[in-house]
């Protein structure tokens, strides 16, 4: 498996705390493809972003359970004690009076989906009115139950807040979508950066190569006396250009690796050679389809969506909250709670088997604002707010987007002409090169003019390289604006994933 194979290569700064051993130059070759999948291997914003995913699937279940199911009850269980002393003087003498009091409550309350609140209480005391006198017991219970009949009443109102919930859950899934496209984009950037530098120092050496050739030649013709002595300053001058531009290469080349490394984040010691992507090029798509792609997959622009769905739901919930509190109250306490017995045992008795010694009231409360603007009205008009605003700024990321996609579109098909004008440029010049050194054979020109040939070859190779280059990045930059770059790497985001899940592994994706 892919996954496999490239971590077989590059190990986690964790596994590489030592540095390679002093000899071991192994330079291990890697693809685009490889860097991706090592990066989304390792990438810490990603692990990070499924760690939280866990949690966020946790939230979902809990707001789903919330809503549709009882709530799990709030027990609340108190135990208390105290003891009271008293002391005095009198014609009779000392007396002294102490008293002790135990207390054990016991209270459930449950939340129920239709609105509903249904709570119970258990209240237990024993007293005794003095040191050597018997204690005394009473045991009562209560019970209540409240029911919205217009605000905040029925499943509705849990409707909106499972809806919103899974909103969320989907917004989550998308942020995590364009985690893994931005890990993509930024490797292949680092790889491409990477490879560019590897082609610049070549092209460094190569022209560094011409120049010693040149040099030698000069020397062989100066020691025939068929050229002046003065000519070789010529080929040294070229000579000391060419090893300072291979100088810079080289540094070039390490500020590239290193920064490849620290996206794939594996062992800075590592050294690799990058491989040719092989990609041909091919003109832009139509901008029609480009567009139809990105209002498809665009992250950005289905987050929009969602959130909109969002504030027309949150509107819907504050419409229904600017009714009237009508509550149906219905409830039952004991007739008798002070009655006190001697056994603990009575006192329950008589709180748990005597209907008939309880009060029981069902009845309906209305409550109506006297004033317009309350703090329902006051969210209802913020939501109505945040509605246009969130149409606003649909409406302003549908204009984005299409401007962004056109210029991506045109990008290419820019990029793209600009190749194969480089490429063209490079075998001119490489022709001219030839015949000006046909020339330099036969004495028909001079070093200063084969010089500056090889000076337009060597600019016509950069330019070709560079030109090379951006139309790739062209073609990576429209696929991060169509919002396909998972789909190019067949690269699948489920709801209960952990990790990355490729669709498949048998074909090495082309960015």
């Amino acid at each position: 498996m892919l996954f496999v194979a490239a971590l077989l290569f590059f190990a986690m700064p964790g596994d590489c705390k030592e540095p390679p051993k002093n000899g071991d130059t192994r330079i291990r070759k890697l693809t685009i493809a490889d860097a991706v999948f090592v990066a989304l291997t390792n990438n810490v914003n990603l692990r990070s972003a499924y760690l939280d995913r866990h949690l966020q699937r946790i939230d979902l279940k809990m707001a789903e359970r919330q809503n549709y199911l009882p709530s799990d009850p709030a027990l609340t269980l108190g135990v208390g004690s105290g003891s009271h002393y008293t002391a005095a003087a009198g014609s009779s003498g000392a007396s002294r009076t102490e008293n002790l009091n135990v207390t054990g409550n016991f209270t459930a309350t449950l939340a129920i989906p239709t609105g509903g609140t249904l709570t119970f209480a258990w209240n237990n005391r024993g007293g005794r009115p003095d040191t050597g006198r018997n204690f005394d017991y009473s045991s009562d219970w209560t019970a209540s139950f409240m029911q919205p009949l217009l605000k905040g009443s029925g499943m509705a109102n849990a409707a909106y807040n499972v809806r919103i919930a899974r909103i969320s859950e989907e917004i989550n899934i998308l942020y995590l979508k364009d985690t893994i496209a931005q890990t993509i984009k930024s490797t292949i950037g680092a790889f491409r950066n990477y490879k560019t530098a590897e082609r610049q120092l070549v092209i460094a050496e190569m022209g560094l190569v011409r120049a010693e050739e040149l040099y030698q030649y000069n020397k062989d013709m100066i020691e025939a006396g068929r050229l002046a002595g003065t000519e070789i300053v010529q080929a040294q001058a070229g000579i000391a250009s060419q090893e300072t531009s291979v100088i810079d290469a080289k540094n070039n080349l390490d500020n590239a690796r290193l920064a490849l490394v620290q996206v794939l984040y594996i062992d800075k010691n590592t050294a690799f050679e990058a491989v040719d992507e092989n990609r041909q090029p091919v003109e832009a798509p139509a901008l029609d389809e480009a567009l139809s792609l990105a209002f498809q997959h665009r992250t950005d622009y289905l987050q929009a969506l969602q959130n909109l769905e969002a504030k027309k739901l949150a509107l819907t919930r504050s419409k229904r909250n600017r009714l009237w509190s009508l509550n149906l109250l219905a409830s039952t306490t004991d007739s008798a709670a002070a009655a006190t017995y001697d056994a603990y045992d009575s006192a329950f008795r008589r709180a748990f088997d005597s209907p008939s010694e309880r009060d029981w009231y069902a009845g309906l409360s209305l409550d109506i604002p006297l004033v317009y603007m309350t703090s329902d009205m006051r969210s209802y008009l913020g939501a109505k707010n945040d509605l246009e605003k969130a149409n606003l700024a649909l409406d302003k990321l549908k204009l984005d987007i299409e401007i962004n996609v056109q210029n991506a579109v045109r990008n290419v098909d820019s990029s793209y002409r600009s190749l194969k004008s480089a490429m063209l440029a490079r075998e001119l010049a490489d022709k001219k090169l030839e015949i000006e050194q046909e020339k330099l054979g036969a004495g028909r020109t001079t070093n200063f003019q084969f010089v500056s040939f090889q000076r337009d070859l060597q600019a016509a190779q950069l330019n070709e390289l560079s030109a090379a280059t951006a139309y790739l990045n062209s073609l990576t930059n429209l696929d991060d604006t169509l919002g396909t770059t998972l789909m190019t790497w067949k690269i699948d985001v489920g709801k209960q994933d952990d990790q990355i899940r490729p669709t498949s592994l048998k074909t090495k994706p082309v960015p």
